[in-house]
């Protein structure tokens, strides 16, 4: 297949500059050329898209491909990705490449961490708000390939309604004046045989008032709660404190003792999910506090891109040759795609 003239406007320009030099000046040149990264353990992601690129915009036929598989662990200059052929059926696509390669593997291993650092425990992906809407479901695939498994959106998990996590955002509660029970009432009369009734409890910058409210009315029927308190809040329950500004946003004391207020009142059976500017550092920190958390929500940390792919020409016609500092890298895990 001859490369889509759709997707060639993604190209840098100087791209077909060097194929149409090359195809003048050096038509039967065979190159090697591999694709990297820099940091060590990243979990890799974006392969199967790029696979799936390169067979629907150029000849796979007429050149060698050699990849490791998606989720692999990597390590800071591995090569990931091999191409060996004549630069005119690949070549131009370097710069794409690099792009699928960087987003999806920053994505999985960013993923990865948080799950690493909540020790196993449920991080439920909730980064719809952080970037353009387009890219949900390659960014599902990501987040996923990092060891996740709930979503906040149908794209996002690719139509799988199993793992889409339920709860109500705060404009509902605000329809309700502020009453969250009326709303929680609301939710489950037009959804009523919704599996997890998940209440969002800091609407009120009052979580162990809230949720106590709702739990004495829906008893077992309430799955969890969930705590979103802005970062420049003090939650309520610490108004008699002394240097109460240590006990802004979402922390452990808080969860501590609303774990224990529910604890109190029959509802041993009510998960406790937390969002609100996690990360690695925030979840390990919790973790280390024993803080009563049965899930993370996660967002922004995940959309990062933090992880750059390089593509290096290597070798012309067989013999090694590269710019200074970059070599042919030998990679006995690479798997032949053709």
């Amino acid at each position: 297949m001859s490369s889509s003239k759709k997707n060639k406007k993604y190209v840098a320009n100087y791209f077909f500059i060097a194929d149409e030099i090359i195809k003048k000046y050096k038509p039967n040149s065979i190159v090697t050329m591999q694709f990297f990264q820099r940091k060590e353990q990243a979990i890799l992601g974006g392969i199967n898209e790029t696979l799936k690129f390169l067979k629907d915009n150029t000849d796979t036929s007429k050149y060698k491909i050699k990849y490791l598989p998606e989720g692999s662990v990597i390590e800071a200059l591995e090569p990931v990705l091999e191409l060996e052929g004549h630069y005119r059926y690949f070549g131009i696509f370097e710069g794409v490449i690099d792009g699928i390669l960087a987003r999806s593997t920053s994505i999985a291993t960013n993923a990865y961490e948080c799950k690493k650092a909540a020790k196993n425990k449920e991080i439920i992906y909730m980064g719809d708000r952080g970037d353009h809407y387009i890219n949900q479901e390659i960014d599902g695939l990501a987040v996923e390939v990092g060891g996740l498994v709930g979503h906040s959106t149908m794209a996002g998990s690719r139509g799988n309604k199993d793992v889409i996590f339920g709860s109500i955002p705060h404009a509902l509660i605000q329809h309700f004046d502020g009453d969250l029970v009326a709303t929680m009432k609301a939710y489950h009369d037009v959804f009523p045989n919704e599996k997890d009734l998940v209440a969002l409890v800091d609407f009120s910058n009052d979580v162990i008032k809230d949720s106590l409210a709702v739990l004495k009315v829906f008893g077992k029927q309430l799955k969890g709660v969930r705590v979103d308190t802005s970062k420049n809040m003090v939650d309520h329950m610490f108004d008699n404190e002394k240097n109460k500004d240590q006990f802004k946003g979402v922390n452990p004391e808080q969860i501590k003792r609303l774990r224990k207020a529910l604890n109190d009142n029959n509802g041993k059976h009510v998960r406790i999910i937390v969002s609100s500017s996690f990360n690695p550092e925030k979840i390990a920190y919790f973790e280390k506090e024993q803080t009563p958390v049965d899930a993370y929500g996660v967002g922004d940390y995940i959309l990062k891109i933090n992880i750059g792919f390089t593509c290096d020409a290597v070798k012309n016609n067989g013999k090694e040759i590269a710019k200074e500092g970059r070599k042919y890298r030998f990679n006995s895990k690479l798997i032949s795609y053709n």
